[in-house]
């Protein structure tokens, strides 16, 4: 009997292999960029899909950090192997550098600084020769997709082509205004507001002008300038034709969103438009208290404000003046301060260690869900922020460039917290601002949007993860199925110019036959001849 029991829990077993084998897949995934932040965002897609039984070949610039841990997953860095990536905070933006406002200037130098840095990202990847190493292995085991980024560049797209992939696109950030048309996605520039902009709601006369001009403009100048500077890039390294533009219409199943609309606001969404907002955010990430941060949240008896600007900016580049102001105000204030500070020696040497905490890596998300936590004061980086969002905190918000401006005010929108510019930070300013989020309905709003921000149909893992299972599942078909036809139309007909055209001819036609009809009907009367012509 027990015989019978072993050999057929043993045949159960081999069938579960079988078919566990039969439904894996094998996944190209491409994340040439160098931020951390962005890299993070994808982590635990590649960690669940590799848990799942499905197989990875991710070329990246970021390590990963368990890549040893996990089954079939194969790394590829075009990263130079000594590099030290131990250290995530990059001052990539001075704060000397920093500028509040979104003028159209400045949005094209952003578009240029990302240009140059997504070029270069393209050149890593294909001067790493992992490009050469995946064409080779396709033949002998074939990729069932591409899983990649849509942030700055598109050369990796080559890649879909040769090997006739449907994508999956990621945006870390709020959506770039060139990403839109790809899947027919409205961007509607009198209230949705793209990833270079930000401003309050509702929209004032010279926002909507700008945020029109910036959302037309941009998307030219990235077909033209960025899009041929990778069909050139492909063409010098593969020897191959490409219109990348082409590809990403053609190829691109879903775009899965770092947003949700408990925070960005309510948009019109296509099918091929997935919001996974806060697809970052673990169980895990939520228990990685030290205790040194544990025994000083225990003595914070009034509370704690937390501090931090991110992975791309040193707090400790802040200007002196600034610093000092800064420092005046979190003394007086009643909460103790833990603040991500990346310099070994603290900013005053003889701040009160009982009020002040100084850490050169924060558990970020941990510290958040502290019930000790009551304010976050952040530079409205998309993951901080919406990790403050799933905590219910609210937030002071010091944007520094990006999308951050556009994170900042909608976040304010909401009632959950407030914007201070960094050209605006002094005692003063800073004193009015904490005493204003004091206010219990701050608090209270965030507490109700944690809960719609978590309260989904899915998490925002598991509609990632049912997204790319689903297109591995049915490939180029599915993304027949999802693709509007909007597409393949060109911009007359798509806004219905050739229709508007026959009406206005139309309409114009009958103005002018009634016009003649009246003037015919008209007979001109003769002028009355005078008495004296009838004396004559």
């Amino acid at each position: 009997m027990k015989t019978a029991m072993g050999r057929a829990t043993l045949i159960g077993f081999c069938v579960a292999l079988i078919l566990s084998g039969a439904s894996a897949g094998n996944v190209l995934a491409i994340f040439p960029h160098f931020g951390y932040s962005h890299f993070k965002v994808v982590l635990p897609i590649l960690n669940e899909l590799s848990q799942r039984g499905h197989r990875l070949t991710v070329i990246s610039y970021v390590r990963h950090p368990q890549a040893a841990q996990l089954p079939d997953y194969e790394e590829l860095l075009i990263s130079d192997a000594n590099e030290d990536q131990s250290n995530t905070t990059i001052n990539v933006v001075p704060l000397s550098e920093h500028t509040p406002t979104r003028s159209l200037w400045e949005l094209l130098k952003e578009y240029y600084e990302l240009y140059t840095n997504g070029q270069i990202s393209c050149e890593s990847l294909f001067q790493s020769g992992h490009v050469e190493t995946i064409l080779e292995r396709h033949k002998q085991q074939p990729y069932d997709l591409l899983l990649t980024e849509y942030f700055s560049r598109d050369c990796q797209l080559a890649v879909a082509q040769l090997l006739k992939l449907p994508i999956i696109g990621i945006s870390t950030c709020a959506l770039m205004p060139y990403y839109y048309d790809r899947i027919d996605l409205p961007d509607t520039p009198s209230y949705v507001q793209s990833e270079f902009v930000g401003f309050p709601r509702p929209l004032q006369w010279r926002d909507r002008l700008l945020n029109f001009f910036q959302a037309k403009l941009l998307k030219l100048i990235y077909r033209l300038h960025t899009n041929r500077a990778d069909n050139a890039l492909i063409k010098r390294y593969l020897d191959i034709d490409v219109d990348v533009d082409a590809v990403a219409r053609a190829q691109t199943a879903f775009i899965l969103g770092n947003q949700h609309y408990s925070h960005m606001g309510s948009r019109p969404r296509t099918q091929q438009f997935l919001e996974v907002g806060g697809v970052h955010i673990t169980t895990k990430d939520e228990q990685q208290l030290s205790p040194h941060i544990v025994q000083f949240l225990e003595q914070s008896k009034q509370g704690v404000i937390f501090i931090s600007w991110g992975s791309m900016v040193r707090a400790s580049s802040i200007d002196a003046e600034k610093l000092d102001a800064i420092i005046e105000v979190l003394q007086q204030q009643p909460l103790n301060v833990i603040w991500k500070w990346e310099s070994s020696e603290p900013p005053k040497p003889q701040l009160d260690a009982s009020k002040f905490l100084f850490v050169k890596w924060a558990p970020q998300l941990a510290l958040l869900c502290q019930p000790k936590v009551s304010l976050f004061w952040a530079h409205a980086g998309l993951l901080g922020l919406t990790e403050a969002l799933h905590c219910g905190k609210p937030m002071l918000m010091t944007p520094i460039y990006g999308d951050q401006f556009l994170n900042a005010y909608a976040a304010q929108d909401r009632g959950i917290g407030l914007k201070l510019d960094y050209l605006d930070i002094n005692v003063e300013m800073l004193q009015e601002s904490l005493h204003e989020l004091r206010k219990p309905s701050y608090a209270s709003r965030a507490a109700q949007l944690a809960q719609i921000f978590n309260q989904r149909e899915r998490t925002p893992l598991e509609t990632a993860i049912w997204s790319v299972e689903h297109v591995m599942q049915h490939g180029m078909f599915a993304v027949e199925l999802l693709q509007s036809p909007g597409i393949e139309l060109n911009w007359f007909i798509y806004h219905s110019l050739d229709s508007l055209a026959v009406i206005l001819v139309v309409v114009l036609l009958l103005l002018i036959a009634s016009w003649r009809a009246l003037t015919r009907g008209q007979t001109p009367r003769k002028p009355p001849k005078s008495k004296k012509a009838k004396r004559s």
